[in-house]
């Protein structure tokens, strides 16, 4: 049997301007939308039994050939010819190709979207919504328009597939994405075809006036002649001149420190101790706190003008007064912020001379230093202004995570790292960084199936015959059916077993080590003298504790991106505990839209209170003792129009100190310079630190704990709580809100007991659109839903789930929804009743222990949290609760409370 699958493109009248055709990349097909930037329809991941697996990409001049690491996983041909795409498969699993698009913030509030057959249609929010999913419907194609231009892009699917239109912000991630299912069927042949076209008008509205500005939205301050901008000289001299910092010691030290606390002048930054807190010290002697700022140079304010010319009210040829505008010989990549001083001076651009006014600027407002991605130049040793630059490497075996084992990465590493000696020497160094935000998870997912031509992968077979020594031993630890060890290097070894699981986790302490020791012997062979900074983590990649403990052992500060409203102290006290080492928050800022901008990676609703969560933030994290700096990202705001090396689609939020009229952000800066100023007092404990949080933030949870009585003789499933133990419940109300807004009483009373064989769950809920979802598998926390977390390994454990923790779905559908573990590799049979009533529902459950890999008895206690999801119309959530824990429970067991059984 042939299935067959049609997507095409919409057809577009004469006037319209063709676009490029599309062309394969490495990540997909590459759509040109004209001046609304290049898209990336993805190739798909397959998804079968809850988990979505993507596929390895080979690519062979207008063919691409898609492969899965996964049991029975089609294999996908896909030929480019002009701007249609063919394609076929057969597999033998049942599942669902999932193909995405990633949309930019920049449509917030003026992109439209629609949807048919129905015509369903709409306009990107510009904030936030109280809903991450703007659609999930069936249908057959999907327009984006830009209205100001009229410029669209149309995908059309001959048949009906499911759409899903999301707001990435409710995940911490300024994106739009769609998101297409499309069913696979075992045992037939399926063809598919795409064909992607666009509509671009010969002529588009300027969005953008002369000076880098949004044309048509108007706010205080506002250039709109070059007159403003050379009496911002004056201004400018008048302000700088008011501000009144407190004396500080060479370097940005603490005045008087030096002798007040004994410390060793060595020519170098280094670290000491300080009343038992953290400190730095700077070449000179005095005890230093890192208020930096990363970018101190123009950077992300160029833009990618190529093929968009038209949305500029003005650009100036590249052999021009404004040559030193654009980045390099780069005729492509303009800074207006550049522009505009140059307006502004009368003079072109030069470093030195830009660097040493803002090094004077950022000593007015308090800081002390240069933070990452700052061009080198010799004001900073005249200045005495320190900085931390970051260390050279190619791109790795996992994202620039090089190879260890690999002799060329190592000889590759050794001369990357070789220019360093140059600079062994200056004291303007604090110290380096080795990477920034890399994927250290992806090592322990990837890696295995790697083939045999991958030192890495070789090298865990090597560990894995070590320790199984016999092929049959191996293969029952981890379900397969290997000939022998040597068969291993070029199979894919899927982790499926918690033997597996364990062994990969321990490859990965190996890898780590050898990973970060290899880092550090190599820069330690031609810079006896800096400190070694660490690499940039992101939060989320704490949970891969390998890494974060190898990365400690071998460095001497830990670093960490920490974009968060507010600081978390048990976060980063964790954080400490593992590394080892004191912590550098590395990268991290707030922004609003107020200028047309795209707010920040956290949004402010003001400058003042941006300033405010500034004083907040730094205040707190400089009260605890292990925390020795911060690097505010960044100086300069980004472009309107997005950072050069993204192209299109770049970031353009409102991160900086200045704004593209080279305009200080004063408002922010006011507030600002009272936690600057007084840094040293807040890193000694003299003083308290301010504390402030935005309205509507959530407050800190301690977890919980309950107990679960056995269960009383006849008891059954049958949605009646009769006969029940008399205890009374646990609840979920607003307070246990973790994502959503508005929860109009929403909320649920819930029960627990226990006999040999079953957890018993009872809940009532309060809903006034109960027992709604429309989802099944994986899918089914979208929408009506009871998470049940559980962890009987450990229980005095935090940090990353363990393979025997378990997150089990159970539907709040009628009359039996049916559940699903995510993370287990089978499933188990869940009895569940579901009996909705005019105000909500109920939901009685048993869950089999076995399931749960718990074996229960009087006396024992095991992590547990239990969650809500609640939807209106079935097929989306709109808010989530969780009795004790945060919304990121699914990776990571930290805020789980614990549950003990008794009598």
């Amino acid at each position: 049997m042939k299935l067959r699958l049609f997507f095409m493109a919409m057809l577009f009248s004469a006037s319209a301007v063709l676009a490029a055709m599309p062309r394969l990349t490495e990540s997909g097909v590459e759509i040109d939308g004209g001046t609304m930037g290049k898209f990336i329809f993805s190739y798909p991941g397959f998804n079968t039994g809850g988990k979505t697996v993507k596929p390895k990409v080979r690519l062979d001049g207008g063919k691409a050939v898609l492969t899965y690491l996964a049991d029975r996983a089609p294999r996908i041909e896909l030929t480019l010819d002009g701007d249609r795409l063919r394609g076929s498969m057969k597999t033998a699993a049942e599942g669902k190709l999932i193909w995405d698009m990633f949309l930019p913030i920049m449509f917030g509030g003026k992109g439209e979207w629609a949807f048919g057959p129905d015509g369903k249609s709409g306009v990107f929010p510009k904030e936030q919504p109280s809903k991450p999913h703007l659609v999930q419907l069936h249908g057959s194609w999907f327009r984006l328009t830009d209205p100001q231009s009229a410029e669209s892009i149309v995908i059309t699917l001959d048949g009906k597939g499911f759409w899903q239109l999301q707001d990435n912000r409710e995940w911490k991630w300024k994106i739009f994405q769609l998101i297409l299912y499309t069913d696979v069927y075992p045992g037939c042949t399926q063809e598919f075809t795409l064909t992607f076209s666009s509509k671009q008008p010969e002529a588009v509205p300027v969005r953008v006036d002369r000076f880098g500005q949004p044309k048509n939205l108007d706010f205080p301050g506002k250039i709109t002649d070059e007159a403003q901008l050379k009496a911002d000289i004056a201004a400018d001299r008048a302000y700088y001149g008011s501000l009144r910092p407190p004396e500080t010691a060479p370097w940005g030290g603490m005045a008087g420190s030096r002798g007040k606390f004994n410390l060793k002048a060595t020519g170098f930054f280094r670290l000491d101790k300080v009343q038992g807190r953290d400190v730095l010290v700077t070449p000179e002697g005095d005890l230093f706190f890192q208020l930096g700022v990363c970018t101190v140079c123009p950077g992300d304010d160029h833009t990618y003008i190529k093929g968009r010319e038209q949305i500029y009210e003005w650009l100036p040829k590249y052999e021009s007064e404004y040559k030193t505008a654009f980045r390099g010989h780069w005729a492509t990549d303009f800074s207006f912020y550049l522009a505009n001083r140059i307006r502004k001076t009368g003079r072109p651009y030069e470093l030195d001379e830009w660097k040493r006014e803002q090094i004077s600027r950022l000593r007015k407002w308090g800081f002390n230093s240069d933070g990452a991605f700052t061009t080198y130049t010799p004001v900073n040793a005249a200045a005495k202004f320190g900085r931390t630059p970051g260390l050279f490497k190619k791109a790795g075996l996992v994202g620039d995570i090089g190879d260890p084992f690999n002799e060329t990465f190592r000889r590759e590493l050794d001369e990357n790292f070789a220019p360093i000696a140059g600079f062994r020497d200056d004291p303007t160094i604090i110290g380096y960084f080795i990477a920034n935000e890399q994927p250290y998870g992806d090592v322990a997912r990837k890696v295995p199936g790697f083939d045999g031509k991958t030192a890495a992968k070789r090298e865990l077979v090597k560990l894995l015959e070590r320790k199984y020594g016999a092929i049959d031993r191996f293969n029952v630890a981890w379900g397969l059916k290997a000939a022998n060890f040597d068969a291993l290097n070029d199979l894919p070894l899927p982790v499926q077993t918690e033997a597996a699981w364990n062994d990969m986790q321990e490859y990965s302490r190996h890898f780590f080590d050898a990973y970060f020791g290899l880092i550090a012997r190599t820069f330690r062979k031609y810079d006896p003298n800096h400190l070694l900074l660490g690499a940039r983590f992101l939060p989320a990649n704490i949970s891969v504790e390998a890494a974060v403990e190898a990365c400690g052992k071998y460095c001497d500060v830990f670093s960490i991106n920490y974009y968060s409203r507010s600081i978390e102290p048990e976060f980063l006290e964790k954080i400490h505990r593992l590394s080892g080492k004191p912590l550098l928050l590395s990268e991290w800022s707030f922004g609003t839209a107020e200028q047309g901008l795209a707010g920040g990676v956290i949004d402010a609703r003001s400058q003042t209170e941006r300033g405010q969560a500034y004083r907040s933030y730094v205040e707190e994290a400089a009260a605890l003792p292990y925390v020795v700096g911060s690097q505010w990202f960044s100086y300069l705001d980004q472009a309107l129009t997005g950072r050069y090396f993204q192209h299109y689609n770049g970031e353009c939020m409102n991160i900086g100190l200045v704004n593209v009229a080279d305009r200080p952000f004063k408002e922010f800066l006011h507030e600002a310079m009272k936690t600057n100023y007084r840094i040293y007092d807040l890193k000694l404990g003299a003083v308290e630190p301010f504390v402030w949080r935005a309205a509507g933030s959530a407050g800190n949870r301690t977890p919980k704990r309950l107990q679960i009585p056995r269960a009383l003789p006849g008891h059954k499933v049958d949605g009646v709580k009769t006969p029940w133990p008399g205890r009374p419940s646990e609840r979920l109300d607003g307070s246990c809100l973790v994502t959503g807004a508005e929860t109009g009483g929403t909320g649920a009373d819930f029960w627990l007991c226990w006999d040999e064989k079953n957890l018993y769950l009872y809940a009532e809920v309060v809903d006034s659109t109960p027992a709604r979802n429309s989802r099944t598998g994986a899918d089914l926390w979208q929408s009506d839903c009871i998470e049940l977390f559980t962890g009987g390994e450990s229980p005095d454990r935090s940090g990353p789930l363990l393979f025997s923790d378990r997150q089990l779905l159970i539907s709040a559908a009628q009359p039996k929804g049916g559940s699903w573990f995510v993370n287990q590799p089978v499933q188990a049979g869940v009895q569940a009743v579901v009996i909705p009533n005019a105000g909500g529902y109920t939901l009685e459950a048993a869950i089999p222990w076995e399931a749960l890999r718990i074996k229960p008895e009087t006396g024992l206690s095991f992590r547990f949290d239990l969650g809500l999801d609640d939807s209106d119309d079935g097929p989306k959530r709109l808010r989530q609760f969780m009795w004790s824990g945060v919304a990121n429970n699914s990776a990571d067991r930290s805020n789980w409370g614990t549950a003990t059984l008794v009598d």
